[in-house]
């Protein structure tokens, strides 16, 4: 199983365009792969912490929990980027 994790806030602008190439990439995923989970999280209203735990100091903030190894992005990336970040093309 692969988690992913976005973390943004509604009033980030970047985070705003990252929205979008993050919808497509888990969208293009999740039609080849069943064992891939996306989660957005706003880290205004992250009651459980895992802001604090990932260690976000800044968004647009990519996690990508697999086989025991977190990996991490700050940042904007492009479709291609982030797709191959989460499956390690």
């Amino acid at each position: 199983m692969i988690k992913v994790l976005k973390f943004y806030a509604d009033w980030c602008g970047p985070c705003k365009l990252y929205g979008k190439t993050f919808d497509k990439v888990q969208k293009n995923i999740t039609e080849l792969y069943d064992t891939v989970e996306f989660h957005n999280i706003n880290v205004e209203e992250d009651k459980e912490g895992l802001a604090a735990e990932y260690k976000v100091t800044s968004i647009p903030y990519t996690v990508v929990l697999k086989d025991g190894l977190v990996k991490t992005q700050i940042g904007l990336l492009n479709e291609d980027k982030l797709q191959s970040f989460i499956l390690d093309e």
